[in-house]
């Protein structure tokens, strides 16, 4: 039933003319869209953005981050934004090689033991093409990125969530974001990382963080939370409202210069001279000639999309409380256009 739905929604999509570029008639379609996969992916919750030259042309919150206690989803909701930190993770390994106190090709076992290809590197990892021969193939793992926070931890000379707090989340001023779920009760030696205003901040913002659930067989059931630390593959939570800042902040390149971030947005390339579907932390591709660059977010309780034209100056980020923005859905390959919601968005708004 979900697919011969979702069939019949993409032939009326795919049959309508491409757009011209209005805004507000743009989104008021999109908008239904949004709401119809919603309920056929069991996502009780979403909140989602649309910028376009650095600047927010449409945001709203779908369904309900409560849903007993009919609490809606708004911009400002907090998710656990999964894989979407890895976007970070490219951007602080990145300042350090600006600074030169870190070089992609160094071998990944100086940092951390995870990794038990001796001559896999730090590329390799950030790359995902660190397994078997490493280079030779792509194959996303994010439980081997996680490997990259001890080489953050040892670029910046402090503690990954604090580089990313001071390096990214400051800077763009994401002051509702909060760089790990477990901030919120702080073991002993957590406090010592940030002063008495940022806990205060960020045991706030916790508070909105939406209640997590789980797809279930009649629609959706409440969940734990996934796991609260952070690492380099996950764990930040943020807002659609943040993210837009995030979003400005990396197109006017207040956190990297524009060749590193081009260079980020580039298809990393086998051993044996095939284009990959991933960078430096992103994924990469191309649609009716139009570059991609994304990333997908997936927790059996939480799910994200963060998809940017770069050449159109245009961004989507979608943030939900259940599986259902991703896990049906086969992006882990490489392909944006195997989920609905970014083929909606794709289709409606780049003609």
């Amino acid at each position: 039933m979900i697919a011969l739905t979702l069939t019949l929604m993409f032939v009326i999509l795919w049959a309508r003319p491409a757009s011209t570029q209005n805004d507000d008639a743009d989104a008021a379609l999109f908008e239904r869209y949004i709401e119809a996969l919603r309920r056929i992916a069991h996502v009780p919750g979403i909140s989602a953005v649309i910028l376009r030259d650095g600047r927010p042309v449409w945001q709203r919150g779908f369904g309900f981050a409560n849903v007993d206690a009919r609490v809606p989803a708004t911009p400002d909701t907090l998710y656990d934004i999964a894989s979407l930190t890895k976007t970070f993770t490219s951007t602080l390994l990145l300042q350090c090689v600006e600074r030169g106190t870190l070089s992609l090709d160094e071998r990944i076992a100086r940092y951390s033991a995870a990794i038990p290809e001796p001559a896999a590197t730090v590329r390799h990892v950030l790359t995902h093409t660190s397994q078997g021969t490493p280079g030779a193939a792509f194959r996303y793992d994010g439980d081997r990125f996680a490997a990259l926070t001890s080489v953050v931890d040892s670029c910046h000379g402090r503690p990954f969530r604090q580089a990313l707090a001071t390096s990214i989340l400051d800077r763009a001023a994401m002051t509702n974001s909060v760089p790990g779920h477990d901030l919120e009760r702080p073991t002993p030696s957590l406090p010592a990382l940030f002063d008495v205003a940022a806990r205060g901040r960020y045991e706030g913002s916790v508070k909105r963080l939406t209640l997590p659930y789980q797809t279930a067989a009649d629609g959706s059931a409440p969940a734990g939370y996934p796991p609260r630390d952070i690492s380099a593959s996950a764990g930040l939570l943020s807002s659609v409202v943040d993210l837009a800042k995030y979003d400005v902040a990396i197109d006017t390149n207040v956190f990297i210069f524009r060749a590193s971030q081009e260079l980020a947005w580039t298809n990393a390339v086998s051993t044996t001279g095939e284009a990959l579907p991933y960078g430096l932390g992103w994924f990469i591709q191309r649609e009716r000639g139009v570059r991609l660059v994304w990333h997908y977010g997936q927790w059996p309780q939480y799910s994200a999309l963060y998809l940017k034209a770069p050449d159109r100056h245009l961004t989507l980020i979608l943030l939900g409380n259940s599986g259902g923005l991703s896990e049906a859905f086969p992006m882990a390959g490489g392909d944006v256009m195997a989920s609905p919601f970014a083929k909606a968005f794709v289709r409606i708004f780049i003609p």
